[in-house]
């Protein structure tokens, strides 16, 4: 089970939480609950859509918009909820998104290298203390989001994307199971006999959340046919990239939110879940305007950060779970290479785990990072190989002492009878 957390920020009240505390959500003092009304930006109910499947590019910036058939309409108005007196109700299981007090001292939101040698162990730290079966956690996207309409990308390539007014979620079933066997490549099927799951982690930075939040919708309130699958294309050469969610607006959704989000508050949401059994498997999302009369005057415009996961638990070995949990698809890989940039200090940490891609960025080429990691994968895949020998060896032996007493009983049944 996750960790459960008090409400309200401990942050406002003007005293720091202890090391043991790192990672809750205390009282507030300051600020209360307030439920709020907005609308949201859903797939036009279009006769389109019935015929054509939406299509977006991706990067998606205003530059690219007119290459896309997806229109988008508001909602009529709906309530989102407040979760800062609602923390313990919510979970990524029941509700497919929790809240975490993680106060970070990182302020290097432009520099991709020490983002991936500082902020992203931070954020393993608050996977692991908040997810339960972290076996092996794989980042694989990271980036800003501002204001403008237009992306813009550092001289190391991090992505900085405009805010994303439309209700989606960042994965399908078939995208997701595409992704896994990318990253993953010859440990794919070892993985997917276990639990996958993608779970971004999103934040606020600089300063607290006063123009633009992030509203997300309970998936506990999904219907089968609520999401459509939408393709993805790269908007530089029209290749395919991947498939999305988008949904069209229906009433009964439950739609949430933090009031004052603060960059010491950390959503975690998932985009994907292979285990059946629980209530929420995935979480729409989207950017919202707040109503105009909370606004402070001259209050910043909101930047934030967002990181995607990868979070495997692994299968108990045994002979009972050959098969993966999700069917395997054809993997279309595209041609992949070694940046030189890399180095292994960057990739991998050998004490959790983690795998690093130094060159994130969803709208760019796929680049191998996994050729360091393969003696490890290498040395994973024996050590199963030899249980499942150790078992096929005991059954074999088992098997030959029940056809031992199948050919006693066979002669039995064939013996002459004996005449009195």
């Amino acid at each position: 089970m996750s960790k459960s957390f008090r409400n309200g920020l401990k942050a406002a009240t003007g005293t720091q939480p202890s090391e043991s505390e790192n990672t809750r959500i205390e009282n507030i003092v300051s600020h209360k609950a307030e439920d709020i009304e907005v609308t949201l930006q859903y797939l036009a109910k279009d006769p389109l859509y019935d015929h054509i499947k939406p299509l977006q590019v991706t990067p998606n910036f205003a530059s690219t918009a007119h290459l896309s058939n997806v229109r988008l309409t508001s909602g009529p108005p709906e309530t989102l909820h407040d979760v800062r007196e609602r923390f313990t109700d919510l979970s990524l299981d029941s509700h497919g998104f929790q809240y975490v007090h993680a106060p970070t001292d990182f302020s290097a939101w432009t520099s991709q290298s020490d983002l991936t040698t500082t902020y992203l162990p931070d954020m393993e730290r608050v996977l692991r203390d908040n997810v339960s079966g972290c076996d092996e956690i794989l980042f694989y996207d990271l980036r800003t989001r501002h204001a403008s309409p237009s992306g813009s990308r550092t001289a190391e390539g991090l992505s900085s994307n405009p805010f994303a007014r439309q209700v989606h979620t960042d994965n399908t079933p078939s995208s997701a199971l595409e992704k896994i066997q990318q990253l993953t490549d010859m440990k794919a099927e070892f993985l997917l006999r276990g639990r996958c799951r993608l779970i971004n982690l999103w934040r606020p930075i600089k300063h607290p959340v006063f123009d633009c939040g992030l509203a997300v919708a309970s998936g506990a309130s999904l219907r089968a046919g609520d999401v459509k699958e939408c393709e993805r294309r790269r908007a530089d050469t029209g290749a395919y990239w991947d498939t999305m969610g988008v949904v069209q607006y229906r009433s009964g959704l439950e739609w949430y939110y933090l009031s004052n989000h603060s960059p010491d508050d950390v959503i975690l949401f998932k985009n994907f879940d292979s285990d059946k059994t629980v209530t929420a498997k995935i979480c729409l999302h989207t950017a919202f305007d707040l109503p105009a009369e909370s606004i402070p005057l001259n209050a910043p415009q909101r930047e934030s950060i967002e990181v995607r996961a990868l979070v495997f638990t692994f299968p108990t070995p045994s002979l009972g779970t050959l098969r993966p949990t999700a069917t395997l698809l054809p993997l279309i890989k595209p041609a992949l290479k070694l940046d030189a940039g890399y180095e292994p200090d960057q990739l991998t940490s050998s004490l959790h785990s983690l795998a690093v891609r130094t060159d994130i960025d969803e709208g760019a080429e796929v680049k191998d990072a996994e050729l360091l990691l393969r003696k490890r994968r290498i040395r994973d895949l024996e050590q199963m190989v030899r249980e499942l020998s150790r078992e096929g060896h005991d059954l074999k032996a088992q098997a030959a002492v029940q056809q031992g007493r199948i050919r006693d009983l066979e002669a039995l049944l064939n013996r002459p009878a004996v005449s009195p």
